[in-house]
């Protein structure tokens, strides 16, 4: 499951939560106020799949680079 950032609409507190990907999110509450409803923020990952794919494509094109 995913974690997904919010943001109140309210008193603007971002939170995060793990969640479903088809969860709604309409009567999650804001840790901080409580107010029902918040934003959901469009945020940043990080994965290392495309280094580790250039990585075994230079292995294979220049093995002698890793000798």
């Amino acid at each position: 499951m995913p974690i997904y950032e919010f943001e109140c609409k309210r008193c603007r507190h971002v939170f995060e939560r793990v969640m479903k990907v088809d969860e709604k999110c309409d009567r999650l509450p804001c840790p901080a106020c409580g107010v029902k409803n918040p934003r959901k923020l469009v945020s940043g990952f990080y994965t290392n799949a495309w280094s580790n794919f250039l990585d075994t494509m230079e292995r294979k094109v220049s093995p002698h680079k890793f000798k």
